[in-house]
């Protein structure tokens, strides 16, 4: 995987699924600041990847599940490598869950959900079993779509209204920085980085040039989003409107084009399934390390099938509320967890070795 591929992966990690709904969640946690928000939350974002970067180049071509147990040791590295696992899994299974509820109420309303799952298990699998490079390549070739995502939402300014965003600081430090929590959970997908390491061609080059792009670029897009938005909607409206992209979208008429969201969604649909492989892909390789076989491709025939089994029998509201907050806390947890691992590979003097 060369620097190019590397930062397409992560930046089409991190633009999945909270697109839709991030300015309603943002606006209820930090109001008409919440971008002051994702601003304060991108740069914390960028932060933790410069410790990601200082980590892994102490043990270069070796990934998460390699160099955690030469660090603590190997029953604890292993249970560092499950806890990441599980961070991953479930956070497949909510995106998911969430995209089927997304494309029941936008896209295919009356469609069984069978096949909305089916769909997505035979994508998923399809390119999450194949070599890093291939999957790295799809998600290189898909960067383009984020330009085309901007500019279907840039196309009418007639609503936008500066006064809905003022004045600036109206909310308190203690929502701002709530709307921070909500942010950092929305920009989730750069901590595949970690697992990655081992599969980057880099020549000696910084891989932090990369990375911080492409949090850079992730924390540009949610900021244009929330704006349009945060400009289209007062602020007592927001509360009403759960999903207010495709709300917004829908308000607009072309000459040539009905239905601007439904574009949106479509290319908005390709985007997920590049978070939900990339995470399935990270998952099940930490599967084969954990079970001491390296090898992915055979854990993903297993693991697909049961990441989309939960989205049949885990569709209720209740239980994606439930997840939701599971994820929230695991997902702290696991970003954590390799700065500690940072900080005692850093005062025990651990490095690793490159192969000969």
């Amino acid at each position: 995987m060369t620097r190019v591929q590397l930062f397409a992966f992560i930046l089409q990690t991190q633009i999945g699924i909270a697109v839709l709904s991030f300015p309603y969640d943002l606006h209820k946690a930090a109001g008409a600041d919440g971008w002051i928000s994702i601003l304060l939350a991108g740069g914390c974002v960028q932060l933790i990847l410069v410790g990601y970067v200082l980590l892994c180049k102490r043990f270069p071509q070796k990934n998460l599940y390699e160099f955690a147990p030469l660090i603590v040791g190997k029953w604890l590295g292993n249970t560092i490598t499950a806890i990441f696992i599980a961070h991953f899994t479930f956070t497949t299974c909510l995106v998911l869950l969430l995209e089927m509820t997304f494309v029941e109420l936008w896209i295919l309303p009356f469609s069984n959900p069978w096949l909305i799952i089916v769909a997505n298990c035979l994508v998923c699998i399809y390119l999450a079993k194949e070599n890093i490079r291939i999957i790295a390549r799809y998600h290189a070739l898909i960067t383009l779509l984020i330009i085309v995502m901007l500019a279907i939402m840039l196309t009418s300014f007639r609503t936008t209204d500066y006064r809905f965003l003022l004045p600036i600081g109206q909310e308190s430090l203690h929502g701002i920085m709530m709307g921070v929590k909500s942010s950092v959970l929305s920009f989730l997908g750069f901590e595949v980085f970690l697992v990655l390491n081992s599969d980057i061609q880099a020549q000696g080059k910084s891989l932090i040039t990369p990375i911080l792009w492409a949090n850079g670029l992730a924390t540009l897009f949610f900021m244009i989003v929330v704006l349009i938005c945060f400009l289209n909607f007062s602020p007592e409206s927001l509360d009403f409107i759960p999903q207010p992209v495709p709300y917004y979208l829908n308000g607009i008429s072309l000459p040539f084009l009905e239905r601007l969201d439904l574009l949106f969604l479509s290319i908005w649909l390709v985007k997920v399934t590049a978070t939900l492989i990339s995470y399935i892909y990270c998952a099940s390789k930490g599967l084969g390390y954990l079970f001491q076989n390296k090898e992915h491709k055979k854990v993903v025939y297993f693991l697909v099938p049961i990441v989309c089994l939960t989205g049949i029998f885990w569709r209720s509201e209740a239980r994606v509320q439930f997840l939701s907050k599971v994820t929230e806390v695991e997902g702290f947890i696991t970003l954590g967890i390799p700065i500690v691992l940072l900080i005692v590979a850093w005062l025990m003097g651990k490095r690793g070795q490159l192969p000969a």
